[in-house]
């Protein structure tokens, strides 16, 4: 198996799927969130139903993806909860709509609203120099906060270097503590002057959980767990401590020359950059709160969605303070780590979401799939 890190991949996959956006076809079906509309939800009719499954069945072929879920939201309909395919492809168990699965560069989002619930509290500035919180690391007098979580920061992403991903690559088992990570940025220069472009970088979220436990004196994974996961009730959602996924979950694969092996990897490799663990109902939750701003102040919120355009993208894709904004309507985030790939998006109104997860990481088809669902019945 070649072996890559993938966590770093999201800026890339843009501006591969920019072109492809055009080519999805309309389609006036739509499906809505059966928790805010009063009287009997409207059902998909046939030709509906039979375009979202061929969508989602079309790119599980493409990809060679053993399993696969998807839930679709939109009020005034039923709500739709898929699963295909195997969980687990040695015992034969199909996967289910409530496995958990690791949400890999989705944590992302997570990490930043930890940083805006800060902020609220007037315990950091997103303006700050990160050299206020750390100083032991390269660069820290030059670069903000804000300049880390809206990628534009300039700082060469850890998970690119040839060291990393030998040593990884070698043992994907093996535990990484923060600060190891960020000795593979040591003694390497900005890819540029802060602020003055953008791209995608792992490195600038392990800063950010970084600033989190300095601020707060708390593990990254705990203040994390008490003032997102716990208060927003996602009780199926974990910052793990190891390797092993409890309870049922989708097993994680390559698929290499009709292959099928199983991924076992330690979230460690990408912590506050891509660690957490989730369902699909339960980020479901977290993109509630997302486009509700439950868990921080309108004028938070407003800094939240300040966002810079991916110059790889065509104008298809921003990126705000630690979520991704798509077509200027949907906010959220996409994942991809060794054995997953997913994406989960909500309309900035709250009234239509889409989150897919598969468990193969190659090729980005989690992302594809849900901007092919969304277009198909969303977009206008």
């Amino acid at each position: 198996m070649s072996f890559y890190f993938a966590l770093n991949r999201n800026r890339f996959h843009t501006a591969a799927l920019a072109a492809l956006f055009f080519f999805i076809i309309f389609s006036a079906g739509c499906l809505e969130n059966d928790t805010s509309i009063s009287g009997p939800l409207k059902k998909y009719d046939s030709a509906v139903m039979a375009a979202i499954n061929d969508t989602i069945d079309s790119q599980m072929s493409a990809g060679d993806i053993p399993g696969a879920i998807v839930g679709i939201w939109e009020d005034g309909y039923e709500t739709q909860l898929i699963a295909k395919g195997k969980a687990d492809v040695a015992s034969g168990r199909a996967a289910a709509v409530t496995d958990r699965f690791r949400i890999a560069s989705n944590t992302k989002m997570f990490t930043a609203m930890a940083l805006l619930i800060l902020a609220d509290q007037k315990k950091i500035g997103l303006d700050d120099k990160v050299s206020k919180y750390i100083d032991d690391l390269p660069h820290t007098g030059l670069v903000t906060i804000r300049q880390l979580a809206n990628h534009t920061s300039g700082y060469y992403d850890y998970s690119n270097d040839p060291a990393f991903t030998a040593t990884a690559g070698s043992d994907m088992l093996r535990k990484w503590s923060p600060r190891e990570l960020m000795e593979f940025i040591k003694n390497k220069p900005l890819d540029f002057t802060p602020g003055s472009s953008y791209h995608y970088s792992n490195t600038n979220y392990v800063m950010m959980g970084l600033i989190i436990e300095t601020v707060t004196g708390m593990k990254w994974e705990d203040y994390i767990t008490s003032k997102i996961i716990s208060p927003l009730l996602m009780s199926e959602t974990e910052c793990p401590s190891g390797y092993a996924i409890s309870g049922s979950h989708l097993k994680g694969y390559n698929v290499d020359g009709g292959a099928t092996s199983e991924i076992v990897v330690d979230p460690s490799w990408g912590w506050a950059a891509g660690g957490i663990i989730s369902t699909v109902t339960d980020m479901k939750k977290w993109l509630d709160a997302l486009a509700g701003h439950s868990l921080i102040s309108p004028a938070m919120h407003a800094e939240q969605l300040k966002r810079v355009p991916d110059p790889d993208s065509s104008g298809t894709m921003e990126y705000g303070f630690g979520a991704m904004v798509i077509w200027s309507q949907f906010i959220g985030h996409t994942g991809v780590i060794p054995g997953y790939n997913s994406a989960a998006f909500i309309s900035l109104d709250g009234k239509k979401a889409v989150v897919v997860v598969f468990n193969n990481e190659e090729g980005f088809y989690g992302a594809s799939t849900a901007f092919k669902l969304a277009k198909m019945l969303f977009k206008k």
